[in-house]
């Protein structure tokens, strides 16, 4: 039997969804539980439930634009992951508030794991020691939440996603530390006891095609200007396409992104605002941006998971993963989504289609997450 134990459960009941995760993960001698659940959902009798059976174990969780497992996926449910103490050691639980005062809730949280672990957390070596942040995903803070943490632990990069509200941006929830917070950041940091590493793919590479960001708004993720022309006219230009062509399914196919040292990084578009465009993440003004194309998301999933498995030296022996809500309707959108999953069922896991992912920074439609032996 696996060190690292999933639970699934798609019962929308919370009382009901908590007696599941727990059967599930029957057995399980977890230093950490981590779980994920419709946002209808009531985070903190499902929280409470597995703290309660689990007293030992540092436990936190966010609400999803859906939910999946090895043992199986969906959206309204809750998925729950129990990694053992032959992965981890000490670990701490942290809720940062980030309603107010973002950067003294960072630090006031930073503060509480330091206290945890009788030592400060950016002194951690990195590597043997990993972070999990689970942002509050509804406001449009994840730069600055990102940055926070940069500054309060420069050395370990925090890797994780955005809680989802059934991509509604409408309000979204974090549990960690007993408490549930609708304006929080549930935090982990975690020693881990083998080889592991933060983990980050994504299924587009980046073409020739390039556009140069002239005018923006990065507060507020909004592209004025693209090659000094209006941003939506510039969009539209770079990519051959019509105005009544311009909707949701367009952006999904055709997003914009950084290419750093080979590796894309994503920029998507979101919504046209008037002659602007909102993004999922923020740029700056001067960025150049290459225009994306998809490669098979089944095959890089796949491929990357063993990639992981050749730089662990040796199988996966469990996941968390925070995949895109974007990559999510691409697989819905093209009738993946079973194999998709099957892919990711090759280890065993539990994640969150998230309201986008932090690996260094604020990114989307990747799949993060933290990967060990």
């Amino acid at each position: 039997m696996s060190a690292t134990r999933s639970a699934f459960s798609a019962q929308t009941d919370s009382a009901a969804a908590a007696r599941e995760l727990v059967a599930g993960l029957d057995g399980a001698r977890p230093r950490a539980v981590v779980f994920f659940a419709g946002v209808a959902h009531d985070g903190a009798a499902l929280g409470g439930a597995l703290a309660d059976r689990f007293p030992g174990a540092c436990v936190l969780g966010c609400s999803t634009n859906g939910e999946f497992s090895d043992g199986g996926h969906g959206k309204g449910g809750a998925v729950a992951l129990a990694i053992s103490d032959e992965h981890v050691g000490d670990c701490a639980v942290a809720l940062a508030d980030v309603g107010g005062d973002l950067d003294a809730g960072v630090r006031a949280a930073a503060e509480a794991l330091s206290s945890r672990l009788g030592r400060p957390i950016r002194a951690l070596d990195p590597e043997r020691w990993a972070g999990v942040a689970l942002l509050e995903g509804a406001r449009g803070r994840e730069e600055r939440i990102n940055a926070a943490l940069g500054d309060v632990a420069p050395f370990l990069p925090f890797v994780g996603g955005s809680a989802g509200d059934d991509i509604t941006f409408s309000g979204t929830w974090a549990y960690a530390d007993g408490r549930l917070s609708r304006d929080g950041t549930a935090l982990l940091v975690a020693e881990m006891r083998g080889p592991f590493e933060v983990f980050k793919t994504c299924n587009f590479v980046p073409t020739e095609r390039f556009v140069e960001v002239t005018r923006c708004d990065p507060a507020r993720r909004l592209i004025l200007e693209l090659d000094g022309v209006p941003a939506v006219e510039g969009y539209l230009r770079a990519i051959g396409a019509r105005p009544e062509e311009l909707g949701f399914p367009l952006f999904l196919a055709n997003p914009l992104g950084l290419v750093i040292e080979g590796e894309p990084w994503l920029r998507s578009v979101v919504r046209p605002e008037g002659e602007a465009l909102f993004l999922a993440c923020a740029v700056v003004e001067g960025a150049r941006l290459n225009l994306m194309r998809a490669t098979d998301l089944v095959a890089e999933t796949r491929a990357a998971l063993g990639r992981a498995a050749d730089r662990l030296g040796g199988p996966v022996g469990g996941a968390l993963l925070f995949n895109c809500a974007y990559r999510m309707l691409e697989a819905q959108i093209k009738g993946i989504e079973a194999q998709y999953h099957e892919a990711l069922s090759t280890v065993v896991h539990a994640g969150m289609q998230s309201n986008g992912e932090s690996y260094l920074g604020h990114i989307n439609q990747t799949l993060t997450g933290l990967v060990w032996r």
